[in-house]
């Protein structure tokens, strides 16, 4: 895996949209998450901020407010901005109205600008909300929050961490977005150890809170203890993601992660899960899926999986990828498969290869003249790392078609070209060489041995035929 990649397309881009969005979305969340042992008390733990005096009563609004209230309501439930401003105006202008009532107006009118995306504005409103001293005690904390959340979208990282911790000192129970921010903030100052810190809480708070961590969380998490190189904190990261958001790029990434870690079959079971869900479209990861269940000895899976990759066109159908698609179905014993893919890859070849692999094929199903015409091919078109084998093969058939003489010519080609064998570690070439020498002359010996039987045979039936 590219973690160096994977650290910049990880980083959290908080956008205020963004943030309200995945709270509604959070809202909405059917599932229902446990993770026992986490509590608030100690998640907020290492934190040393001095909670204020307890929180005033709120005072109602006056009911005049209220009336303008109960307009403007239904207004913003439908999203209308333009008549939610028109009755906040209406608000702005009413001297009748007290502080209560003021500080109830700005936060809507800051609601509204929000909204509108138009954050000078909804800054300011804020502001505005904050000079009421008889302000709703509730909302403040709502408005710092989203105060910080202004902040770190003009990169004034530095304030946004100032009014986090502001936003801590009166909220009771936090939730993990703000963290989430703080971590992100002091990642963008890079400042990785407080960024790991506010991170970790985060991710704590949202279990603690029996809430799905967002996935911003886990990116940032990774990224810095991939840069702390701490690989045994981000395996059970990645498997609570692919758990909780399970896209494409965690499995990879989690199969990527236990290949690092040499535990292939988790690696294969990961990308594995990834295939079955379908949300694999590299040739890469067809190929690295195919070599990995290849090696667990499944060769009926892994070429199922590459067939996909090819029928889907995610693979290309060159010709060392119809090679190993047709081996798997050869392994597999799917040889009506195996063959037109062999065929089709030798007729891509500039190597005389895959037409002894084809050659075999035929040979293994009896069809002798098929089999002589491949493997011939294979030698004609040369570039072949194991020739001697070759020329035993055509002996083979040469054999089985009761053509002895040619059987003998190359069994004997074949022990000429002992030394042709293409293997750069010399025992291991000697080893070769000593097997096929031994085959080469057991059936050199068998052939003459049989040429002479059949011989006698057919002597024998010429005799009687003709007392």
């Amino acid at each position: 895996m590219n973690y160096f990649k994977f650290l910049f397309t990880a980083l959290i881009i908080f956008s205020l949209s963004s943030l309200l969005i995945s709270q509604e979305k959070e809202a909405k969340e059917e599932r229902e998450f446990k993770f026992p042992g986490y509590t608030l008390s100690k998640c907020l733990k290492g934190y040393d901020i001095a909670k204020q005096s307890k929180r005033r009563v709120a005072k109602l609004p006056s009911q005049k407010a209220q009336k303008y209230l109960k307009r403007l309501y239904p207004a913003l439930e439908e999203d209308n901005l333009i008549l939610a401003l028109e009755i906040l105006n209406e608000m702005k202008v009413d001297e009748a109205l007290n502080n209560v009532d003021k500080a109830q107006m700005w936060y809507y009118f800051a609601y509204v600008h929000f909204s509108q995306d138009d954050l000078k504005k909804a800054e300011k409103d804020y502001f505005n909300f904050l000079k009421i001293e008889e302000a709703d005690p509730r909302l403040k904390a709502n408005v710092i929050f989203s105060l910080a959340q202004i902040a770190y979208s003009r990169e004034d990282y530095r304030k946004s961490i100032e009014r986090m911790r502001e936003w801590l000192s009166i909220e009771s129970n936090p939730s993990s977005t703000g963290f989430d921010i703080m971590a992100a903030a002091h990642w963008q100052l890079n400042e990785k150890k407080m960024a790991l810190k506010n991170a970790d809480t985060a991710m704590c708070v949202a279990k603690a809170n029996s809430s799905k961590p967002r996935e911003s969380t886990y990116n940032l998490l990774l990224a810095l203890y991939n840069e702390a190189q701490k690989t045994d904190e981000m395996l059970p990261l990645y498997k609570e993601l692919v758990d909780f958001y399970p896209k494409k790029r965690y499995w990879v990434q989690l199969s990527s992660l236990y290949g690092g870690l040499e535990q292939e079959s988790n690696q294969l079971s990961a990308l594995e899960a990834a295939h079955d869900q379908r949300l694999l479209n590299k040739e890469s990861e067809y190929i690295a899926l195919y070599q990995l269940l290849m090696r667990a000895e499944a060769p009926y899976k892994a070429a199922k999986a590459l067939q996909y990759g090819v029928d889907e066109e995610f693979v290309e159908r060159k010709e060392k990828n119809l090679k190993m698609l047709a081996q798997g179905w050869h392994m597999s014993q799917e040889l009506k498969k195996a063959e037109p893919l062999y065929k089709e890859a030798a007729e891509k070849s500039e190597e005389g290869e895959l037409f002894v692999f084809l050659g075999q094929l035929y040979l293994a199903t009896d069809r002798y003249d098929l089999a002589m015409d491949a493997l011939q091919l294979g030698l004609d078109k040369g570039k072949l790392k194991d020739p001697v084998t070759v020329n035993i093969l055509l002996g083979q058939v040469s054999y089985e078609q009761q053509n002895f003489d040619d059987a003998t010519i190359f069994f004997r080609k074949a022990l000429d070209r002992l030394t042709d064998i293409q293997i750069k570690d010399k025992k291991l070439k000697e080893k070769k060489q000593d097997k096929l020498r031994e085959q080469a002359l057991t059936w050199l010996t068998f052939t003459e041995q049989e040429a002479k039987r059949v011989k006698i045979l057919e002597q024998r039936k010429k005799d009687l035929e003709n007392s």
